[in-house]
């Protein structure tokens, strides 16, 4: 698994990158949406008029541009309305990212501003030239000042780009940005199906000489050796032996040639083999593990 939170400036490219990577097969969370979903919670309503009146909703349902101009007012009614409605967001978005796998892609605009890294791996930030970005955001409907409204309590690009894993620019065209998201977002999917190997060996020579053959074939990106004592049952009695175990470090698409080989060099009858998902990781070990056991990898794409 391999989660990724995409967030950077107002009209740099965001929504363009989580759509493109969406369609690539990653899973998609949109916390914005669901920050958006918490308005018409009961609780959420009550406390929203009881502090700036009844007309912020229309038919009981919230009124986002009335809504707006009350949050970005000052600094105080936008700390109010993060209050009110992040924790019901990031809730939800915990218990929707505990039910998926893969590769996850959350789309957190404001996730400097409420501070929230707990279930990322990876944090990339979009940004772009000042007059795209105005140029972008008059499709929605705001202007220069609306802009400015927007961004006066939001963390600072450059804060936001020291603290962010990836910086991604998007000055080009649009078949650029998307070029440059289709790219890294091959590697991505790779990343998100690191697996760790596990084998049980007879001996150190034994497994020497299984990790000498998975690395010489690029099928692994590590492999460690230890010796360890193993209690099994085999063919009706318990045994226990001094065995050395291989753990080794590949992607999905290598598990069933990893298998092959450690059968074809093992001296068991029955070896076992298992493999288990990578759930949380460095994004720097993943991108190492899928350069060092894909041998189509380029080199020269992603981060």
């Amino acid at each position: 698994m391999f989660s990724v939170a995409i967030t950077g400036e107002i009209g740099a490219g965001k929504s363009t990158l989580a759509k493109i990577w969406r369609d690539m097969g990653a899973n998609f969370i949109d916390l914005d949406s669901l920050a958006k979903e918490q308005w018409t919670r009961p609780e959420v309503k009550r406390a929203a008029e009881a502090r700036w009146g009844a007309d912020v909703y229309r038919d009981g349902m919230p009124d986002h541009k009335i809504l707006a101009d009350h949050v970005f007012k000052d600094e105080a009614e936008s700390h109010f309305a993060s209050e009110l409605v992040h924790p019901g967001a990031m809730s939800e978005t915990t218990k929707i990212f505990h039910n998926l796998g893969g590769w996850i892609v959350l789309e957190i605009p404001l996730l400097f501003e409420i501070g929230w890294f707990d279930l990322i791996d990876c944090v990339i930030c979009v940004t772009s030239a000042d007059d795209l970005r105005m140029s972008r955001n008059m499709s929605r409907g705001w202007d220069e000042h609306e802009m400015a409204v927007r961004e006066k309590f939001l963390v600072g690009t450059g804060k936001k780009q020291a603290m962010s894993d990836i910086v991604l620019c998007n000055v080009g065209s649009l078949e650029t940005w998307e070029a440059k998201a289709r790219e890294l977002g091959g590697l991505m999917l790779k990343m998100a199906t690191v697996h760790e190997i596990s084998v049980l060996c007879a001996s150190y020579e034994e497994a020497d000489r299984i990790a000498d053959a998975l690395m010489d074939s690029r099928l692994s990106a590590s492999v460690s050796i230890g010796e360890v004592t193993g209690v099994h049952r085999w063919k009706g009695f318990a045994e226990k032996t001094r065995e050395h175990r291989i753990r080794a470090l590949t992607i999905e698409r290598n598990l069933r040639r990893v298998m092959q080989l450690i059968r074809r060099h093992h001296s068991y009858e029955l070896p076992l083999i298992t493999a288990r998902e990578v759930v949380r990781a460095d994004y720097l070990t993943l991108k190492w593990v899928v350069e060092n056991c894909d041998p189509g990898f380029d080199q020269k794409a992603g981060i």
